[in-house]
């Protein structure tokens, strides 16, 4: 039964290529409640056994978190103008205004907040000149991770050593975006 279900899902990822990987992680940026590693886990597997570039799922799946947590963030804009005299859009606006950047940054590395910190980044109107590259580097951090993850499964010795890799790169990429975040902030006070 589980080998079936890994099969499964192993399929069903080669049969959607990059638009189906960049589609399905449009759901997942958004509110609709999908979770990622149903496609990025056995697309990584793929991509180990060189049926998929690895690159390229990377690309697509970051691009697609991206696109589903833009939908969230205008639809919030857009129902702010309706709602902005209740207390709890003002919260939000004033908790927004001090922990915005990093909230953006973090929740997309937090399983199942990711795909809803947009929507009080849109309440807030964050400006987008921040909340696409903070939004982007943390889903580009979380797909990369999971596909990693998905990747250790592939084939022998070769895959190890290159998640081994990437994994280093991904975590020197949420070091150095957090390093010029905080920095940023301190050098504002």
């Amino acid at each position: 039964m589980f080998n079936e279900i890994v099969n499964f899902l192993i399929n069903f990822a080669n049969s959607i290529g990059y638009i189906g990987v960049y589609l399905y992680m449009v759901m997942v940026g958004t509110f609709i409640p999908v979770p990622s590693e149903l496609v990025l886990l056995p697309a990584g597997y793929l991509a180990a056994k060189g049926e998929k570039s690895l690159f390229l799922l990377w690309i697509f799946g970051a691009l697609g978190s991206l696109t589903g947590a833009l939908i969230n963030y205008f639809l919030a804009k857009w129902l702010v103008q309706r709602f902005k005299d209740k207390p709890i859009v003002q919260k939000v606006q004033k908790f927004w205004k001090k922990h915005g950047k990093i909230s953006v940054f973090l929740a997309p590395l937090t399983p199942g907040l990711g795909q809803y910190i947009s929507i009080p980044a849109g309440l807030s109107h964050m400006p987008l000149r921040w909340f696409i590259p903070l939004t982007f580097s943390a889903n580009l951090i979380w797909v990369g991770f999971m596909l990693m993850i998905g990747y250790v499964f592939g084939v022998g010795d070769k895959a190890h050593k290159e998640v081994v890799y990437g994994s280093l790169v991904l975590l020197g990429l949420v070091i150095l975006i957090a390093s010029i975040y905080v920095f940023r902030e301190l050098k504002l006070k």
